[in-house]
């Protein structure tokens, strides 16, 4: 705690933003942001600073498609979510449930489905991931790609992982007809 005390670690984030912005250097930046959490960690700081640093790094692998990271941030954030430290719960919970419909988890969506608050199913992001399962289970291929066409946040990161699939599933059903 006396090397990199939090007020370090706030510089440290502050500098790793710009540095994304100036080079996008993937490898870099990861590499950083794995250091940062190992420091979080450590000293055991768990609060809104600690959010912000999870969501962004898992925004970031998001865009990259490093989803072994974005599964580590998404785990630790689940956490740090149930502690109520601020964050955007939402956001983030839409972004689980369309990447279990990407690795076609049944039993991880189910589970996550059945802990949805009336409050998460009016988010707009939620809604929008809800309507995409549904769209996905029931083989509406025209409402999903229409879905596809307006994703809030970075979902569209998460559905590029599906679309081509469900893509081949609906000309396949087209072919059978």
């Amino acid at each position: 705690h006396e090397v990199r005390p939090q007020p370090v670690l706030e510089k440290t984030l502050h500098h790793l933003k710009k540095k994304w912005k100036e080079d996008a250097n993937y490898s870099y930046i990861c590499d950083q942001f794995k250091s940062l959490r190992q420091d979080l960690r450590v000293q055991h700081i768990k609060n809104s600073f600690t959010v912000d640093v999870y969501e962004l790094h898992a925004r970031i692998a998001l865009e990259k498609g490093d989803m072994g990271e974005y599964n580590q941030c998404q785990t630790q954030l689940r956490t740090l979510y149930s502690m109520k430290l601020g964050g955007h719960p939402a956001e983030f919970l839409a972004y689980r449930i369309l990447y279990f419909i990407h690795t076609a988890n049944r039993t991880q969506l189910n589970e996550t489905l059945s802990t949805l608050t009336e409050a998460d199913k009016k988010q707009r992001a939620v809604k929008h991931a809800l309507n995409t399962r549904q769209a996905v289970a029931s083989g509406n291929y025209h409402r999903l790609f229409r879905l596809y066409l307006d994703v809030p946040n970075m979902g569209a990161y998460l559905m590029d992982m599906f679309i081509v699939r469900e893509r081949l599933r609906a000309l396949a059903q087209i072919f059978t007809m």
